[in-house]
């Protein structure tokens, strides 16, 4: 049991690891018009985590990622534009793993993976609801801001999970053919 354990964190610490150079280097705007808004392919290694170690697992590697981020002086949102990338990665991981932890079957995973996207939208949603007239935007008014959200926000989340669910069912279901995982 002691070396199933062991095993897995040594996983999680290789997969954050991955997560954080694949973050650092990939990074993109998805929306040409919202090029603030950058997506990478750091989330695939926390999203095989999540369904081959657990949702608990999903969300340390997610947090272990952007502090490395943070620290490492990438990006330009500081400690709230890391906190919210967490959120948004741990949703996603945490929803995905908690479906398709115990079976992992294709179907379960598709299903995991189409269900976290669409929680991270829903929970982006409101916490941008939040955030952005908070810290970014003080004088947008509730009209823009619900213009801004529905007409650039959730787009680019619902693109940013689609292409994250894409890849890790690529990734995912070809480690699984090679009995890697």
């Amino acid at each position: 049991m002691q070396h199933k354990k062991l095993r897995a964190v040594m996983l999680a610490g290789i997969l954050a690891a991955l997560s954080f150079v694949l973050m650092r280097f990939t990074e993109f705007p998805l929306i040409p018009s919202a090029s603030f808004l950058k997506t990478d392919l750091g989330d695939i290694p926390i999203l095989i985590g999540a369904v081959y170690l657990g949702p608990f697992y999903g969300i340390g590697i997610a947090f272990t990622k952007d502090l490395l981020y943070l620290l490492s002086g990438g990006g330009g949102g500081g400690v709230l534009g890391a906190f919210i990338n967490f959120i948004a990665t741990g949703t996603f991981a945490f929803v995905c793993g908690a479906i398709a932890y115990k079976k992992k079957s294709m179907a379960n995973v598709l299903t995991g993976l189409i269900a976290g996207m669409l929680a991270m939208t829903v929970v982006m949603f409101f916490v941008n609801m939040w955030a952005v007239p908070k810290f970014w935007f003080p004088k947008i008014t509730h009209k823009d801001l619900m213009k801004y959200l529905i007409g650039i926000n959730v787009p680019f989340n619902l693109a940013k999970g689609a292409l994250d669910t894409l890849l890790t069912a690529i990734v995912f279901f070809s480690l699984r053919k090679r009995n890697k995982i």
